[in-house]
């Protein structure tokens, strides 16, 4: 997520004219099994860009191997982001 809103978005808001401070809102959502888990700070501070919001919900999917006992967990997340042209 980083990668793509610091290079190729950024460039072209700041084509327009836009204040990606105060005209660019991000919206995550994750979805995990242990949404209580989800450090939304952390995911929100990594996000270089906008007016942030995290929201983690139940989701995603673990994955237990029995014989070794390891936990393989898997996240769903999805980025919206919305300018305001207003």
């Amino acid at each position: 997520m980083q990668d793509a809103i610091h290079h190729s978005s950024l460039s072209m808001i700041r084509s327009l004219g836009i204040d990606a401070k105060t005209q660019m809102f991000v919206e995550v959502t994750i979805g995990v099994q242990q949404p209580d888990r989800v450090d939304t700070e952390a995911v929100k501070a990594s996000l270089p860009h906008g007016i942030v919001t995290v929201k983690a919900m139940k989701g995603g999917l673990d994955v237990i191997d029995p014989e070794r006992g390891d936990n393989a967990v898997i996240a769903n997340a999805a980025v919206a982001v919305r300018l305001d042209l207003g």
